[in-house]
């Protein structure tokens, strides 16, 4: 039996559907292995800044992650642990070195 015009339409419409699933399957599974590689990335960096300016009381890496944390503060005034990081790099250098 030979499939009529509509019928090979209807199957070619088909296929095509289900590769442009595939293809978006891909594209999402590419944007997910994105995000989660710049999350790594602003895990490691930001981690070693915080670690540098902890370590460097009179750094300018210190002085710019105390802006950035301010900032930050000033979007988002609730956001405790930011801020309790802000408050130990703005501690004198005398009670962060009692403190460890």
């Amino acid at each position: 039996m030979h499939k009529t015009d509509e019928q090979k339409k209807a199957a070619l419409q088909q296929r095509i559907a289900a590769l442009k699933e595939k293809v978006r399957r891909i594209e999402r599974r590419e944007a997910d292995q994105d995000r989660r590689d710049r999350a790594h990335l602003g895990i490691v960096v930001g981690w070693g800044i915080i670690e540098h300016a902890l370590c460097s009381p009179e750094s300018e890496v210190r002085q710019i992650a105390l802006r950035i944390l301010e900032a930050h503060l000033r979007q988002h005034p609730d956001d405790r642990p930011i801020a309790e990081l802000h408050a130990r790099l703005s501690a004198p250098t005398e009670s962060r070195e009692a403190a460890e």
